[in-house]
């Protein structure tokens, strides 16, 4: 792949960014896998911003009272890693001449464009790549997701405060799990708890049944795991059934492997699983119920909403504020400034743009798996109001 040059192709982008290359019409390209390993994760996004713009339309009114098309211009990465995406980025700017970049469901995929996004003075709107430093990367970085940190401590602060007392914490093995496993333990620890093992399993793995005798055998009171949404998840549940976890009273506790798009891959073993995430399905907020209603119409019945989906619309949210009052042809900088402190209204709950690192500022669920209408849901028994990161509380920049 041809390698992006300091260079020419630099000063073409500063040359093409500072207007509204296309006069009324702003262009956003939105860079994620539509096949490969992380499909799922183009077709969610994809589908949650055009259920934003059919509801909420595809034209924005300036400040001059000028209206604007807003049109997305989507790139598949393919799962094919950070060059690919990087690739698409460059195409984007320089073809498509978009004003913002978006989408993004690897944290590879978004550290890669640190330097391009300030070389071309473009804003990304970071829609889920979750690893904590990115938004540092560059001073263009906004985010609407998450971090593993972020929803790993409220968990472990449910399980200190409702009386457990030990934990056994297993975790994959890349950056997100890293992040997730001392953060558990340090909220869990902090209300009282004790942390008596850890393990870590591969990226892919499938197999937990040896990972489970030592936890029977540790006999904590809750198990924590963090594991990738999919096969492993649903192994890692089934493991902990038939190795008799379960049934010896040994809580599980996880965070986004129990969303509602995967729950149809489990038995009903996974009713009374506990997690800790910033989107529960079954909330009635009118936000959520209007993004369920339209999804199910564009698409049909089989249509969910996921974090994915979330993270799309108020990303798309976010871009269309922020061109409503800067109009079309603002210096990135100014978009991004317009972004820091604000609210929004989102189908997960209340968020906020943290004006001081630029991430996302939101409630964390605490949710229980439970069995309604013979349909497996998330219900909410918890909440933990408008959580920072706390990675970056814990490592301020220098």
């Amino acid at each position: 792949m041809k390698k992006w040059s300091m260079g020419a192709a630099a000063a073409a982008l500063l040359g093409l960014c500072p207007s509204a290359a296309l006069g009324d019409t702003l262009k956003v390209g939105l860079i994620a896998s539509y096949t490969g390993a992380f499909a799922t994760w183009g077709t969610q996004f994809q589908q949650a911003v055009e259920a934003y713009q059919a509801l909420r339309g595809k034209t924005v009114k300036g400040p001059d009272g000028a209206t604007h098309e807003i049109q997305f211009v989507y790139r598949d990465a393919a799962s094919q890693g950070p060059d690919k995406a990087k690739q698409l980025a460059e195409e984007l700017i320089l073809r498509e001449r978009v004003k913002f970049l978006t989408g993004l469901e690897l944290s590879p995929y978004a550290m890669v464009l640190g330097d391009l996004s300030q070389q071309a003075k473009i804003p990304v709107v970071i829609m889920n790549a979750g690893a904590a430093p990115i938004v540092r990367g560059s001073p263009y970085f906004v985010r609407v997701s998450f971090t593993a940190a972020q929803f790993s401590m409220p968990g472990a602060r449910w399980a200190a405060k409702n009386g457990f007392k030990t934990g056994y914490i297993i975790v994959s093995d890349y950056a997100p799990g890293h992040e997730a496993e001392p953060y558990f333990a340090k909220g869990f620890e902090d209300g009282g708890g004790k942390i008596i093992g850890k393990a870590r399993t591969p990226q892919q793995e499938t197999n937990f049944s040896a990972y489970m005798e030592k936890v029977l055998q540790a006999k904590p009171d809750v198990l924590f795991m963090f594991q990738p949404a999919g096969s492993p998840s649903v192994a890692f549940v089934r493991a902990y059934v038939e190795r008799g976890l379960k049934a010896a009273g040994i809580k599980l506790i996880g965070t986004g492997e129990t969303q509602q798009l995967f729950l149809p891959n489990f038995t009903d073993d996974v009713i009374g699983v506990v997690s800790s995430f910033p989107y529960t399905e079954t909330n009635t907020r009118p936000e959520n119920v209007s993004l369920k209603a339209q999804l199910v119409k564009m698409f049909g019945d089989k249509a969910e909403p996921d974090i994915a989906s979330v993270e799309a619309w108020d990303g798309t949210d976010l871009i269309y504020q922020a061109i409503a009052s800067l109009g079309p042809n603002a210096e990135g900088l100014k978009y991004i400034d317009f972004m820091k402190g604000k609210k929004l209204n989102s189908p997960r709950g209340p968020i906020m743009i943290d004006p001081d690192t630029r991430d996302i500022v939101q409630n964390m669920y605490i949710r229980q798996v439970e069995k309604r209408a013979g349909r497996l849901v998330n219900v909410d028994i918890g909440v933990e109001e408008m959580v920072k990161d706390p990675w970056k509380i814990d490592n301020p920049p220098k």
